[in-house]
This record gives structure tokens, sequence and C-alpha cells, in this order.
């Protein structure tokens, strides 16, 4: 009984999991004309998930559960400046002779 409750956890999680993914990519091209890597798109629904745990902490007074989930936003807001700055040099990198404002190279 334990097993067929723990397997049917498993299968909502990963069956959520699939469509959180696809959804945020559909509306990433179709809505906002950007691709995201699937890294960015597993970091927002890393965001997603921390948002919905913090709020239902706060609904639910457990200290339990938020502080945790308030530990883990500050890396991931680290990461994601990091993330950010690596896309810049990239962006950098791959146009090497970019006009500037004055018209020269």
């Amino acid at each position: 009984m334990i097993f067929l409750v723990a397997l049917a956890l498993l299968g909502m999680f990963a069956f959520y999991s699939l469509l959180a993914y696809f959804l945020i990519r559909l509306i990433s091209k179709k809505g906002f004309k950007v691709t995201l890597t699937k890294y960015e798109i597993l970091e927002m629904m890393t965001w997603l998930a921390l948002i919905c745990i913090v709020v239902y902490s706060i609904k639910s007074w457990s200290s339990t559960t938020i502080l945790p989930a308030i530990m883990l936003i500050i890396p991931l807001r680290n990461m994601r400046i990091s993330n950010r700055k690596h896309r810049e040099r990239i962006t950098r990198e791959s146009a090497p002779f970019a006009v500037n404002k004055e018209g020269t190279l």
C-alpha cells in the first residue's frame, strides 16, 4: 500500500514537472520570442517551487520549512546573476564586429 502511494506521488511529480517544463518553454517561445536553455527552464521551475513552498509555509505558520527555503533562495539568486553575466559574455564574443553608437567598429 505504501509502495503504491509512493509510486503515485512520484508519477504526479514527474507529470507536473514535465508539464511545467513544456509550458515554460512554449510561453517563452510564443509569448516572449526568447529561446531558453534547459538550465534556464529548470532554474525557473526551481524558483516557482521555492516560491510555492515559502507561500505555503507563511500560510501555515511553519518555520521548519520556510527557513531552508529562504536559505536556498540566496544561492539561487547568486547563480542567476552569474548566469546572466555568462550569457552577456557569450553574446559579446559571438558578435566581435558590433557597431557602437558612433557608427564605428
